[in-house]
């Protein structure tokens, strides 16, 4: 069955043109197949930021105090000279 393709316009740096195209041609194919597979293949949750490990956690954790003196805690302290 083939379907009926749509067609759109891109804009683009004329760098990054010209780098499709080299990849378009590497691959075989044209930029329009070569855009359409990586758009077909990308996860919706790729197109978000992506925040860093620091900005997904940052306020998130807690170091929790324990409520009884943790020997081996205190024995690691004194030789790395931590408070």
């Amino acid at each position: 069955m083939h379907t009926m393709k749509s067609r759109i316009t891109l804009t683009m740096d004329p760098d990054v043109a010209k780098r499709a195209k080299k990849i378009a041609h590497a691959r075989k194919t044209n930029v329009s197949a070569l855009i359409e597979d990586l758009v077909r293949n990308a996860s919706v949750t790729a197109a978000r930021h992506d925040a860093s490990f620091v900005e997904k956690w940052t306020g998130k954790l807690r170091v929790r105090k324990p409520k009884n003196a943790d020997p081996k805690l205190e024995a690691l302290k004194k030789r790395y000279d931590l408070k």
